[in-house]
C-alpha cells in the first residue's frame, strides 16, 4: 500500500475512536412531530427513493434497502437519511443572492429540519448534528471548541463573532457553505468513521452495523438531491479546474469518492475490514482534492475582484473561501499544510488581499504530497 494512503488511514482511524463509542446511527438531534405530519413531510421530496427488497449488495430479503443514488447501491435502509439534502435545497432557496434574506427562517430549517423523518415521527436536522459536542473530535481539537460547526454557522446566522458587522451577503456565504459543505462533509466522515469502528468490533450486520453507517455516509454526501449536497460542490470545482470526467459533468474527485464508497461497502459486506479502511482513505483523498481546489479558487477570485476595484465583492468571496477552507482543514494540517497561512488569508479579521493563490498553493503543497494528490488531480484553474 502506498505510504501516503497509510497516513490518511491513520487520520480516519483516529477519528473513528470517538465515533465508534456512540450507540446511535448518526449524530443528529431529532425533534418530534405528529405521525401524520411525518408521513406528509417524508413524501414531500420529489427525489425520494422507495424502500425495496435487497438488490443483491446486502444479501437476502430479511430487511429493506434503499434504491441507489448516483451509482451507489445501498446495502441498508437510509430512505430518511438521504432526504437531509432536501433540507439544504430549502435553505438555499431561502438564501437569495439578490434579495432580502430571512435568516430566522433559514435557522428554523437548519435547527428543526423538514424532510428527513424517521418512522417514529422524529425529524433529523442538520443543526442537530452540527451542535453535538461528541461527534467531531478532530474538528474540535483543530478549532479549539466543542461545537465548531454550529459555532461558525450560528455566527453567520446571527451576524455575531467573526461575522459581526458583516453584510448579509457575507453572512450568506458562511451559512450556505457552512451547512452544505462543512457540516455535511463532517457528517459523512463521521459515518465512515463509525462504520470503521463498528467493523473493528465485529459489528458487520448490513441493516444496522458497519455497512449501514457506510451507506449513511453516501446518503449525506450525495443523497436524494445531489444538486444541493457536497457532491455538487465537487462537480463545480472540477469544472473550474478542468478535472471533469468524460461525461463533462462529473468531477473526477466524485468518481474517486464514489468508487471508494462502493469498494468500502463491498469490503464491509465481505468482512474485509482492512479493505474498508483503504477505501476510507481513498474517499478522504477525493474530498481533499475538492476542497483544495475550492481553497485555491477563491483566493484568485478575491484578487480578481480587487483588480476590478470591487472590495465589497472581494469580501463576499473571502467569506466563501473561508467556509470552504475549513472543511478539510484538520486533515490538511495533520498532513503538513500551513493552515495558519490559509486562515490568515481568509480570516474576516483581515481585509481581502491579492497574491493569495500562490500563497495558498505553497501552504497546501505538503499536504497534497502526503495525501498522494498530484498536480493533475488538482488541475489548472480555468
Amino acid at each position: 500500500m502506498n505510504h501516503h494512503i497509510v497516513r490518511t488511514v491513520a487520520v480516519v482511524a483516529a477519528l473513528s475512536l470517538g465515533a465508534a463509542a456512540c450507540g446511535t446511527d448518526d449524530g443528529a438531534t431529532v425533534s418530534q412531530i405528529p405521525n401524520d405530519s411525518a408521513e406528509a413531510s417524508a413524501s414531500a421530496s420529489s427525489g425520494e427513493a422507495s424502500a425495496s427488497a435487497s438488490s443483491g449488495v446486502a444479501g437476502g430479503d430479511d430487511f429493506e434497502t434503499t434504491d441507489a443514488d448516483g451509482g451507489y447501491e445501498y446495502a441498508s435502509d437510509v430512505s430518511a437519511h438521504r432526504l437531509v439534502s432536501a433540507d439544504i435545497c430549502a435553505i438555499n432557496d431561502a438564501l437569495p443572492s439578490d434579495g432580502e434574506i430571512d435568516f430566522g427562517a433559514v435557522e428554523t430549517i437548519y435547527r428543526d429540519g423538514i424532510n428527513s423523518v424517521n418512522s417514529d415521527g422524529s425529524i433529523r436536522s442538520i443543526g442537530g448534528f452540527a451542535a453535538r459536542d461528541d461527534r467531531n473530535p478532530e474538528l474540535q481539537a483543530f478549532f479549539g471548541t466543542t461545537t465548531p460547526l454550529d459555532d461558525f454557522i450560528s455566527a453567520a446566522l446571527d451576524g455575531s463573532g467573526m461575522f459581526e458587522a458583516e453584510s448579509d451577503l457575507v453572512r450568506r456565504q458562511g451559512v450556505q457553505k457552512g451547512i452544505q459543505n462543512q457540516t455535511m462533509v463532517a457528517w459523512a466522515i463521521h459515518e465512515i468513521n463509525t462504520a470503521l469502528g463498528k467493523a473493528a468490533e465485529g459489528d458487520l450486520e448490513p441493516s444496522s452495523g458497519a455497512p449501514h453507517n457506510w451507506d449513511e455516509a453516501w446518503a449525506f454526501y450525495h443523497g436524494a438531491e445531489p444538486g444541493c449536497s457536497p457532491f455538487a460542490t465537487a462537480n463545480s470545482r472540477a469544472g473550474n479546474f478542468g478535472t471533469l470526467a468524460a461525461d463533462g459533468e462529473t468531477g473526477l474527485a466524485n468518481e474517486i469518492i464514489l468508487q471508494a464508497m462502493i469498494d468500502g461497502r463491498d469490503a464491509l459486506l465481505t468482512q474485509d475490514v482492512a479493505g474498508a479502511e483503504a477505501a476510507a482513505s481513498e474517499a478522504i483523498r477525493g474530498l481533499a482534492i475538492t476542497y483544495a481546489q475550492a481553497t485555491l479558487r477563491y483566493a484568485q477570485i478575491v484578487e480578481d475582484d480587487l483588480d476590478e476595484g470591487d472590495a465589497e465583492t472581494a469580501r463576499i468571496h473571502q467569506a466563501e473561501g473561508l467556509a470552504f477552507s475549513r472543511v478539510m482543514a484538520p486533515v490538511f494540517a495533520d498532513n503538513g499544510a500551513d493552515t495558519d497561512a490559509i486562515d490568515a488569508f481568509y480570516s474576516l479579521e483581515n481585509d481581502p488581499t491579492a497574491g493569495g493563490f500562490a500563497l495558498l498553493e505553497a501552504a497546501l503543497q505538503p499536504a497534497l504530497d502526503a495525501l498522494g494528490i498530484s498536480a493533475e488531480d488538482i488541475g489548472t484553474l480555468q
